[in-house]
């Protein structure tokens, strides 16, 4: 079994053996600053969540020009109308994203039977499981978006996606084919854990490696070398 003394800030052992139960949450100072940044995306969702309440008062009283007017900003435009409707989108998306990086918490619960993955936010919670027998091996791989890179550990299941292997057409640059692509497009791959810096994903790929005696795979030699 891995070496629990090194165990990451972010994650709490609450059991090793016979079973493994691991929970993890945001570190206190990324909460701090998902908090300093959250504060006024919520009161501009607020407003807008005010505005949408405001103009289906309107609607119930039949009041329809009162009710575009509140959704197109005063303007009584279509298009401000529709992005009303579409910031109150992206605003809400963005402010259940800051939920849930300063209250959400992830369990693991790994036996010899099955690894459960339950995401809690609030109340509620969501399930995932894959059967021991089904887990290929535990992948960590560099995951770059516009926002920020991230080291990210997948579970690599054995369930294929589809009857036969699919492959990039040969006349594919070869440069950017990658095995970790290939390997998504064929075979079913669930995501347990991301972080900026490579330490905590691969501690944890590797603590579950050891309790299932499968693989552990990296990419972050090849890409720090």
């Amino acid at each position: 079994m891995s070496n629990f003394n090194q165990i990451p800030s972010e994650f709490k052992v609450f059991s090793t053996e016979p079973e493994l139960k691991i929970r993890y949450s945001t570190g206190v100072a990324a909460k701090g600053c998902l908090l300093i940044f959250f504060i006024p995306f919520f009161f501009i969702f607020a407003g807008h969540c005010f505005g949408l309440l405001s103009g289906l008062y309107e609607l119930l009283n039949l009041r329809f020009s009162e009710a575009i007017q509140l959704w197109s900003y005063n303007t009584n435009n279509i298009w401000s109308m529709l992005m009303f409707f579409g910031m109150l989108f992206l605003l809400g998306f963005t402010s259940w994203a800051f939920v849930w990086g300063i209250l959400g918490v992830t369990q693991i619960h790994a036996t010899q039977e099955s690894l459960t993955i339950i995401y809690q936010l609030l109340g509620m919670s969501h399930k995932i499981s894959v059967l021991a027998t089904n887990i290929s091996y535990f992948n960590q791989f560099l995951n770059r978006t516009s926002e920020a890179d991230s080291w990210d550990l997948e579970i690599v299941t054995k369930q294929k996606l589809y009857a036969t292997d699919i492959s990039y057409p040969r006349w594919f640059p070869a440069k950017l084919i990658s095995e970790d692509g290939l390997i998504r497009m064929n075979y079913k791959t669930i995501n347990l854990y991301g972080h900026s810096h490579h330490h905590p994903s691969e501690w944890l790929g590797k603590v579950l490696a050891d309790f299932y005696q499968v693989e552990f795979k990296s990419t972050f030699n090849s890409n720090s070398a």
